[in-house]
């Protein structure tokens, strides 16, 4: 079963406006300010945010693939940014300080996310939103040293009160995003795990098959008149068995016995698996699968149940069902209502040892011409039904 994923563009959407996109964008601000009014009708504004575009894309296709590049993927945006505008201004674009600011932010992002990678520490996650947080600062330096007249000196900057109080504040904004993004990722793993925890729980109620039509489409839940092949499979002489046995010898017989008719199903793919003691219930839409399963599941189960000097006998019938959730408000399943599920009952009950009786409208369905028939006086049933013995 495959729960739908976000797609590529959502993610790398997401990817630049929590990360690849912050450099860039207070880039092509600080160069706005420090260009003529014509900034805009030039191509540098649009190379930056195709560069911080792009390693978002990268960065969420490109680690997917190949573990442990993300430390690489953080170099794509500057890479790319430096390409393209080193060959529309030459060497002189690499004696500015801000671009190679970008190459110092996104050096420290790689190594911190090499070293998260390698041991996802909370401090690591807090020190890469201080270091987010100190874009703007960074930056803000920058346009200082390029616009004033004096030589810059960090000394000199943070001389100011001005400065310093913005450093102080950008710091503490930074360690409380910190701490908030530690929040998150611990509420979205707790998520995670409680989801697919119910997924699961999901799968054991309506089955893999069920689940999987009732997430694309939960109209599939409602009630619907559908043509089912309905298999049953039950123990003989379980009852008198068990009562000589402790509940746990029961439940452990009952576990491998489980275990056993799902693996002779495995490929096969049924819309529900359900067990009751030792019943075993399988429905099909495909009717030739089911006989096919039937087979399966009886020689499957009988090295285990003949260790035990017991046996399985089986039953098969085609036809017409009810299918959906049914319940009241408290209690809800999905089940399989009808004269069909009713008959391959009966035909389970009839089976001998290690026989598979199919009715006579699933052989025809299944296109099986057996050699012989056999009336079976089921309860409940005004005529008998006719079956034959597939196995």
């Amino acid at each position: 079963m495959t729960i739908p994923t976000e797609s590529l563009p959502a993610r790398a959407a997401r990817n630049f406006f929590v990360h690849s996109g912050h450099v860039p964008l207070v880039l092509l601000i600080l160069e706005a300010l420090l260009d003529d009014a014509g900034y805009f009708a030039h191509a540098d504004p649009y190379v930056l945010l195709g560069a911080g575009i792009l390693q978002a894309y990268v960065m969420e296709w490109w680690p997917a693939r190949f573990r442990g590049m993300r430390f690489l993927a953080n170099f794509v945006g500057p890479i790319s940014y430096s390409f393209v505008e080193a060959w529309l201004e030459g060497i002189e674009f690499f004696q500015q300080w801000h671009h190679q600011v970008y190459w110092g932010f996104a050096l420290g992002f790689a190594l911190l996310h090499w070293a998260r990678s390698r041991r996802p520490l909370p401090a690591l996650v807090l020190t890469e939103s201080v270091l987010r947080s100190s874009i703007p600062l960074v930056m803000y330096a920058v346009f200082e040293a390029r616009t004033g007249d004096a030589a810059f000196s960090l000394r000199l900057f943070f001389a100011d009160p001005a400065h310093d109080f913005l450093a102080i504040v950008l710091l503490l904004l930074g360690i409380l995003l910190g701490i908030a993004d530690l929040n998150l990722q611990r509420s979205i793993a707790t998520i995670k795990s409680l989801t697919e925890r119910l997924h699961q729980y999901s799968e054991w109620s309506l089955g893999r098959g069920i689940l999987d039509r009732a997430i694309a489409d939960e109209s599939t839940l409602s009630l619907h008149r559908l043509t089912r092949a309905v298999l049953f499979m039950d123990i003989r002489g379980f009852t008198a068995w068990s009562e000589q046995q402790t509940p746990e010898a029961v439940v452990g017989m009952l576990n491998d016995y489980y275990l056993a008719a799902e693996a002779a199903l495995e490929e096969l793919r049924p819309i529900k698996l359900k067990y009751t003691a030792d019943e075993v219930m399988a429905i099909f839409s495909n009717v030739t699968q089911a006989v096919e399963a039937g087979s399966r599941m009886l020689a499957s189960t009988r090295p285990l149940l003949a260790h035990l000097n017991l046996s399985a006998g089986a039953g098969l019938h085609f036809g017409p069902v009810i299918e959906g959730v049914l319940g009241g408000e408290g209690a809800k399943a999905y089940d399989f209502i009808g004269d069909t599920v009713n008959t391959a009952k009966r035909l389970c009950d009839a089976a001998g040892a290690d026989e598979l009786l199919v009715s006579s409208d699933a052989c025809v369905a299944a296109g099986i011409s057996p050699l012989q028939h056999r009336n079976i006086s089921a309860k409940g049933k005004r005529k008998p039904v006719q079956a034959a013995v597939v196995v």
